[in-house]
């Protein structure tokens, strides 16, 4: 005989099962409001303006690029400047 689906699944009532209302987990909350917090980036850049002239020199905020910044200029040399902009 082969295994089928109806010879396999057997369908259980739940009162049989006795599961306790504390064992139901409820669907997590929506993450809308960690979508809305500031970014590690935000928070230093808002440090920067505040400090002014007191900030360090030597530490330097940049945004990462994105495909948009690059979507304007010739194909040729756009693998190019990827490859300049791009620390090593």
């Amino acid at each position: 005989m082969h295994a089928t689906a109806r010879r396999l699944v057997r369908v259980v009532p739940r009162n049989v099962l006795n599961v306790a209302e504390e064992q139901i987990y409820h669907r997590p909350r929506p993450q809308i409001e960690d979508i809305r917090q500031p970014t590690v980036i935000d928070m230093l850049e808002q440090k920067k303006v505040e400090a002014g002239a007191a900030w360090p020199t030597n530490i330097r905020i940049e945004r990462q690029l994105t495909k948009d910044v690059f979507k304007d200029v010739v194909p040729d040399v756009r693998s190019l400047l990827k490859k300049m902009t791009k620390e090593r």
